[in-house]
């Protein structure tokens, strides 16, 4: 029997164009494959460097299930590390040029476990206003009095650290955001973090933007910057995993093993995905690492430059530097459910992004691009845009 109330609220969301219902996506190779048994070429998935059904990368998965179980047991403070954590970290660490890493079953409790631990009730917490839904709720859940400052605003955001407070101050940002597709301006924010600390979310960044692929920060030379306190990356996007990790100092990790709630209550890491992410880990700062990311903004541009010749509108999304996530705006949600079903009946899967992913009147199609799209792919994307 199901409650009249869940029934009232899920006729809501219908006649809101606002419910969702995910469909069946197979592939063989990440971008080719069918949805609910339609084949369709797919321009939805975060798989930027197409390492996913890399058979390295798999056997990696499997050589470490083989040799440390398919789960990790339970939490790392009651079953403890295994090897493929320790190692994972450590490379990680030397990869991001800081004294640590922690690595964490999923970037959302990567980031709740960060802002948690950190966020002090005499603290404040200067969240920009395009933050993906972790970061909102890691903020909540701290102690910190959190503000709210508009996307990318940096004048806003020194007019605000300017206002006394009695404890620490943090800035918390990302490196590339999900839904617009933008660059976060952090080299500003880390010059305007004279008494504040910067926090940032490198999630769709790392593996696919700055010099050896080590995000946004390192892209904009500010890696080292002394106020930069902490960096989260994740494993499921360019890595092709799952799971995430936090740069940060050795003090900030014991911090957070210490601390970081979502962390100390999660069983650790499955194995398989931790040996994965170390293979693909390997391949982004090889010199196949860099061909993959210059084939990722090679397609980008082709769409970018396709879409504003067409008068598509882009969001937030700085035409003359696109990565990999690329937005085109649409309007109502009705809208975007209309064009991404027109899209499908021509053989190409792109998500319809709806609120309270995005502001109301925003809603939109998410493009995707990975480096195992093939040139006859993107084509075949304009061509059902046209």
């Amino acid at each position: 029997m199901t409650a009249d109330f869940v029934r009232n609220r899920l006729d809501a969301l219908r006649a809101a164009d606002l419910f969702r219902a995910p469909p069946v996506v197979g592939t063989a190779d990440g971008v080719h494959g069918t949805v609910d048994g339609r084949p369709a070429t797919l321009f939805c998935s975060n798989d930027y460097l197409g390492l996913r059904m890399d058979p390295r990368v798999r056997a990696a998965a499997g050589a470490a299930a083989d040799a440390y179980g398919a789960g990790s047991g339970s939490s790392r403070l009651i079953a403890g590390s295994l090897p493929v954590h320790r190692d994972l970290e450590a490379a990680l660490a030397d990869w991001m040029g800081t004294e640590a890493a922690l690595v964490c079953s999923s970037g959302y409790q990567a980031n709740v476990a960060l802002l948690q631990a950190l966020g002090g009730r005499h603290d404040r917490i200067y969240s920009d206003a395009l933050n993906h839904a972790s970061l909102i709720d890691g903020c909540r859940l701290s102690h910190a009095r959190v503000r709210k400052v508009p996307h990318g605003d940096v004048a806003a955001l020194r007019d605000a650290l300017a206002e006394e407070v009695q404890g620490e101050q943090f800035v918390l940002g990302e490196g590339l955001y999900s839904m617009d597709g933008d660059r976060g301006p952090v080299a500003e924010q880390a010059e305007a973090c004279t008494d504040a600390w910067l926090l940032v979310d490198e999630a769709h960044a790392v593996g696919v933007l700055g010099p050896a692929g080590r995000g946004v920060c390192a892209e904009q030379g500010v890696g080292d910057h002394p106020r930069l306190l902490a960096r989260v990356g994740t494993f499921g996007k360019a890595f092709g995993s799952h799971g995430a990790f936090v740069a940060c100092s050795a003090a900030v990790r014991d911090l957070l093993v210490n601390s970081g709630r979502t962390y100390v209550f999660t069983t650790g890491l499955p194995p398989a995905a931790a040996g994965a992410a170390a293979k693909a880990l390997e391949i982004v700062q090889s010199d196949e690492g860099e061909a993959l990311r210059a084939r990722v903004l090679r397609h980008a541009r082709r769409i970018v430059d396709a879409l504003q010749e067409r008068g598509f509108g882009l969001a937030g999304l700085d035409p003359q530097a696109p990565g990999p996530i690329i937005p085109i705006v649409v309007g109502s949600a009705d809208a975007a459910l209309t064009l991404a079903a027109r899209l499908l009946d021509a053989g190409i899967y792109a998500k319809a992004i709806r609120p309270p992913t995005v502001p109301p009147g925003t809603s939109r199609i998410r493009v995707t691009v990975s480096a195992a799209h093939t040139d006859d792919d993107i084509d075949r994307l304009l061509g059902a845009l046209s």
